[in-house]
């Protein structure tokens, strides 16, 4: 009897003693871990990369009949190398800055971002042409080059954000307003003849040249991905495509045009962001 006693009083004594280590081993576990938070204002540096096309056509007989039919003549062709078409794709480097504004709802992280970039985006090409005609009954041969070159110096957007955030991951999609700057330019240069065959005043007026030079808008579309390394602090990969077709026409030397109606501009860039709290 006193043996069953003892156990039974050890068996309370557990049972007691239970819920107070239960409680005890729940003050010791560790805390579970703080989900990163997205929202609120940031802003950052960009460095990147970004190149984009330009076209020109160039007939060298429209040329000929064009500079030289007023200035003598009659000037008659009688061959030529036939049209030419340019295509360069202008690239080069470019870095700037951001600022913007993220909400979070559970995993859905949405905002608004302004960022501006300057940009070395440039490239040019040529090609060589000839005009075999008359001029008078008499043989005037001439041959050249004809030249395309353009160039982004800046851009910028604005633009909405909309991602999913898996704690400190973001993979967003974004889109909204852009704009840049873009200088053109067609020209002829380096026109040679026989001795005799042109004035001075012809081969001078044979080298035409026209450039334009506009801020241009459109929109910009793309998508990247962040991630934050500490309380504060982001690294981000983003691509977009830039689309300056707003502004449309053409650019126009005697015989010649390049299209300005269209002009993406394909960037990638890496960039940091610091996040406030």
């Amino acid at each position: 009897m006193r043996k069953r006693f003892i156990i039974g009083l050890s068996l309370l004594g557990s049972l007691a003693a239970g819920p107070a280590l239960a409680a005890d081993m729940a003050l010791k576990a560790p805390p579970a871990p703080a989900v990163y938070n997205w929202q609120g204002f940031y802003g950052g540096g960009n460095i990147g990369y970004g190149w984009d096309p330009a076209t020109a056509t160039f007939n060298p007989t429209a040329f000929a009949n064009a500079v030289l039919g007023p200035l003598g003549g009659p000037y008659v062709v009688t061959g030529s190398s036939g049209p030419v078409n340019l295509s360069v794709n202008p690239q080069g480097v470019l870095g700037g800055g951001q600022v913007g504004y993220n909400w979070q709802s559970g995993a859905t992280v949405y905002g608004i971002e302004a960022d501006f970039d300057g940009a070395n985006i440039n490239g040019s090409t040529s090609a060589p042409f000839f005009v075999n005609g008359t001029e008078g009954g008499d043989i005037a041969d001439f041959a050249g080059n004809v030249g395309l070159a353009q160039k982004v110096d800046y851009f910028g957007t604005v633009r909405g954000r909309l991602g999913w955030a898996n704690d400190n991951l973001l993979l967003y999609g974004t889109g909204g307003f852009a704009y840049g700057h873009v200088t053109t330019s067609l020209n002829t240069f380096g026109i040679t003849a026989p001795p005799g065959e042109f004035s001075a005043a012809q081969l001078a007026a044979l080298q035409v040249s026209a450039s334009t030079s506009s801020l241009r808008p459109g929109f910009a579309v793309g998508g990247g991905i962040e991630w934050a390394l500490a309380r504060n602090w982001s690294i981000r990969a983003e691509y977009l495509f830039v689309d300056l077709a707003s502004a449309t026409g053409t650019l126009t030397i005697p015989g010649g045009s390049a299209s300005l109606s269209y002009v993406p501009i394909q960037v990638v860039r890496f960039g940091f962001n610091y996040l406030f709290h």
